[in-house]
């Protein structure tokens, strides 16, 4: 295979719910833990994430650029790390503000940031990236290409095994796109109802057209607490 073996990872209220009052609630926090336990037993070297969801991790911070940045090189940028494990987001848009090219999550192992740009991401704030020893790969004209992107972080990283940890934006433009092989489910026995808070999956309004996806069942676990753990392969 040509890129890394992509599993989508992710936690769920009842409802199809990723975040929101649910999470609260005792049933999710063992569900959570039971998701942390199963994400670490993966042994993936990267995880991915979208934008917003990145946004959220750091605290919304946002870059400082350079006003004078066209002497910028084109293409891929791979900064100096010893680190072997990765945490990848999308920012084609280049919004995201990051204090070193080291991403700390208490509990967390240490990882390096690589970023997925597309070739219309300001040059301002790749050279941003460079300063702060942030990698960045390329991966489409005006649009996100996933199938370039995977094809690069294996290629250029040796990335083999990536997890998809969300938010259902990314999910379902990676699934869209062809390139994700598994689904991990985790069923927190919870639920809000809350129609404003994000799914596992959804559209975004940069995907033209989506079509309807299948899967199909590999296995299925009852955890503790009464959650459930689905396991499935994307047809």
């Amino acid at each position: 295979m040509d890129r890394p073996y992509i599993i989508c990872h992710i936690l769920s209220a009842l409802d199809g719910k990723i975040a929101g009052a649910f999470a609260g609630t005792k049933a999710a926090q063992a569900a959570s833990e039971e998701y942390a336990r199963i994400r670490s037993a993966y042994r993936a070297e990267a995880w991915l994430y979208g934008t917003t969801t990145t946004k959220e991790f750091t605290q919304y911070k946002k870059p400082v650029l350079e006003p004078d940045c066209q002497d910028v090189p084109d293409g891929d940028y791979i900064a100096d790390t010893n680190l072997r494990f990765y945490y990848i987001s999308l920012d084609t848009a280049g919004e995201i503000g990051w204090e070193s090219g080291i991403f700390q999550k208490p509990g967390r192992p240490g990882a390096h940031v690589i970023e997925i740009l597309t070739e219309e991401t300001p040059a301002a704030y790749r050279a941003y990236l460079r300063k702060k020893g942030v990698s960045y790969i390329i991966a489409g004209d005006t649009s996100l290409d996933c199938k370039a992107a995977t094809e690069k972080l294996k290629r250029l990283f040796m990335i083999n095994t990536i997890l998809i940890c969300g938010g259902g934006t990314v999910n379902w433009t990676f699934i869209q796109q062809g390139v994700v092989d598994e689904l991990s489910l985790i069923l927190a026995p919870a639920a809000d109802g809350d129609p404003s808070t994000p799914t596992v999956f959804e559209k975004s309004e940069l995907l033209a057209v989506t079509a309807p996806v299948e899967f199909q069942l590999k296995n299925a676990e009852q955890l503790r607490d009464s959650g459930v753990w689905l396991t499935y392969l994307v047809k």
